[in-house]
Order: structure tokens, then C-alpha cells, then sequence
């Protein structure tokens, strides 16, 4: 009996490990003067570029933004965060009930507000 628990052990564990969650999504966005529909699949969003005009969809975890001139709207986890540096971006943020992202910005003029 001592020896089936062992073989089932050995069978079993490396399909068992197979099963566990996937790694969080991570969608990637580079341009410059574009107008986009990103849906994020509920992971993060890596941003580089200028003057783009963006929509972020998809109970987002995470925005790091990098550039200038940035006009982004995203939706928010309730457990989030934006990071941006760069200047003059402009992120709205939607989030569930009275959640709010923890919020990382380096640059001027950046305003990070929740859309209304």
C-alpha cells in the first residue's frame, strides 16, 4: 500500500502542477498619434508612445505609462495601480465602488482623475 501512495504521488504531482492559474495577462501598447480599443483581459497595460488617445477595457490591474501627451481611459480592478512617467498625460480611471489604484507619477503635468 506504502508503494501506491508513492507511485500515485509521482503520477499524480507533475499533473497537478500543470493546473495551476495561468500567469496574469500583460498587453503591450507602442505608438505615437493613435486612436485604440486595448482590452487588458484583467492583467497589466504597458504603454510607450505620445499623443495617443486610448480606451483600456477589462478590469485592468495594472498601467504603466510612459510618454508624453497621453489621453487614456482605463478600467480599474479594485486592486490596481498606475504608474506613469512622462508629461502631460491625462488618465481617467473607473474602478468598482469606492476602490481606488495606488498611483506612481514622474514627470509634469500628468493628471490622473476617476472618470465620472
Amino acid at each position: 500500500m506504502h508503494d501506491f501512495r508513492k507511485l500515485a504521488v509521482m503520477i499524480l504531482a507533475p499533473i497537478a502542477a500543470s493546473w495551476a492559474l495561468p500567469a496574469q495577462a500583460q498587453t503591450e501598447f507602442s505608438g505615437a498619434g493613435e486612436n485604440s480599443e486595448i482590452d487588458c483581459n484583467g492583467g497589466t497595460v504597458q504603454i510607450e508612445g505620445a499623443s495617443n488617445t486610448l480606451t483600456i477595457r477589462g478590469a485592468c490591474t495594472g498601467l504603466n505609462l510612459t510618454g508624453a501627451g497621453n489621453r487614456v481611459v482605463i478600467d480599474l480592478a479594485t486592486k490596481s495601480t498606475i504608474r506613469v512617467e512622462g508629461a502631460d498625460n491625462q488618465i481617467r480611471w473607473r474602478a468598482p465602488g469606492e476602490a481606488r489604484p495606488r498611483i506612481s507619477m514622474t514627470g509634469a503635468g500628468n493628471r490622473i482623475m476617476r472618470e465620472k
